[in-house]
């Protein structure tokens, strides 16, 4: 089945390109600008860091992970960070900083030195890891998009919005990081307490998640919300590349939170089985009559959000006829397996009417 719905008119900008993901509902983009070319992304390179970070030192909530002891060339690398003009965050060698601590540095404040040392923590070396990006951007589908470093600094660090809302998509679906995206300050060491870069975060419906600026990436955003609908309060991550001009960076924001707002009127909830819905007959050859021994039937009802286009697929499993012989109405004849984006689910299917037993003369007959 297919799932039949209007498509929102979403306001894609005049220039670059944008794409707008459901977390809930797909990990790839469900709509986008048809122009997708890969280009600079900036910071939103981070979005794959903290994946690959989490991904290798998983954290439950409410956990702060492994502690890391700041070295000196740490300390090195945030002053030669400063002296290139890139966005960093303080650090002192022995310093100590937990894994949730510089999750928070590296998401909230974008800081480049930070992805630095975490690439390094969990590959050895930046090099190594981003090897790791690339090779995790083949596997999940991400063709057009090439990663040559940790941070998003460089300029051959491309990719396309679609390919940033697919992984923007798969992090929102991560507690932890869902959690640190949306945290509106940061308290850290050295530094205080520091406002989260994407300043409408903790305002309005804004729930995350990044931003990006250098003079050859322009204006990067992706902006996660969370908005009401007729079926439910859906978040919606949208992302915008390659705004250009004065303001750039707030204009990709603010294109970001409104296609986000749009997208998410798009999700239509859709029954995908009725309760009782007939779905086939059980028939023994020991009965004269024509007419099925029993009808088989769903067991209950199941509904889905879906986006418009998205498909359902549906598998009927059934058990051993004999199993049922005698059994009275409502006996399992077996499954239905409905599968849907990012979910599945089991539907008993039941009998209608009591299955009889085989006479002695019929079993003598057929021995």
């Amino acid at each position: 089945m297919v799932a039949s719905g209007q498509i929102p008119r979403l306001a894609w900008p005049t220039q670059g390109q944008a794409a707008v993901a459901i977390p809930s509902i797909s990990t790839t983009a469900v709509a986008s600008t048809h122009q997708q070319r890969a280009v600079p992304i900036a910071s939103l390179a981070k979005l794959m860091t903290a994946y690959l970070v989490l991904r290798h030192l998983p954290l439950a909530v409410g956990s702060q992970g492994p502690v890391i002891t700041i070295s000196a060339a740490d300390e090195q690398q945030y002053y030669d960070d400063v002296v290139q003009d890139q966005s960093s965050i303080q650090v002192t060698a022995g310093e100590h900083l937990t894994e949730y601590q510089l999750l928070q540095a590296l998401l909230t404040r974008s800081a480049n030195n930070v992805a630095q040392l975490l690439a390094t923590w969990v590959a050895g070396s930046e090099a190594a890891f981003v090897n790791q990006m690339n090779q995790t951007a083949t596997r999940i589908g991400l063709t057009d998009t090439h990663f040559a470093d940790a941070s998003g600094f460089s300029s051959s660090t491309r990719a396309t919005a679609k390919a940033v809302a697919t992984i923007a998509a798969i992090d929102m679906r991560n507690p932890v990081f869902d959690r640190i995206v949306n945290e509106h300050t940061v308290t850290l060491p050295l530094v205080g307490t520091l406002p989260n870069i994407v300043a409408r975060i903790g305002t309005a419906n804004v729930v995350g998640i990044k931003s990006g600026y250098t003079i050859w990436s322009g204006g990067c955003a992706a902006i996660a919300t969370e908005e009401p609908t007729k079926v439910g309060t859906i978040e919606s991550v949208a992302v915008v590349l390659d705004q250009q001009g004065p303001a750039s960076l707030h204009h990709a924001a603010s294109i970001a939170e409104q296609l986000a707002n749009e997208a998410s009127s798009g999700v239509v909830q859709i029954t995908i089985a009725r309760r009782h819905q007939p779905i086939g007959s059980l028939k023994v050859p020991w009965l004269a009559s024509r007419q099925p021994a029993s009808n088989l039937m769903l067991s209950h009802a199941l509904t889905a959000k879906l986006w418009p286009g998205q498909k359902v697929t549906y598998q009927l499993h059934l058990v051993a006829a004999n199993a049922l012989i005698g059994g009275g109405p409502g006996s399992v004849a077996g499954y239905l397996q409905v599968q849907w984006p990012l979910h599945s689910a089991r539907i008993s299917v039941v009998t209608t009417e009591r299955i009889p037993v085989p006479s002695d003369w019929w079993r003598l007959m057929h021995a």
